[in-house]
């Protein structure tokens, strides 16, 4: 079991970004609503960010000047 509170306002931004350096988890539960949020904490988690503003955006330039 984890010895960190996910919910503990130390580890959240602006009360809706997650990040905890400790937490091995990409994903967590978020505080408010429904859904996930990305651990930003995490390499992988950038590479999720980078993938999904990045590879539509490269497509739509190689669409209209290609």
């Amino acid at each position: 079991m984890d010895d960190f509170n996910r919910q503990d306002d130390e580890f959240w931004r602006w009360g809706i970004m997650y990040n905890n350096s400790n937490d091995l988890a990409i994903w967590a539960e978020k505080r408010a609503g429904l859904g996930w949020t990305l651990n930003f904490a995490h390499k992988e988690a950038w590479l999720i960010i980078f993938m999904i503003l990045v590879v539509p955006i490269a497509f739509l330039i190689f669409t209209v000047f290609g």
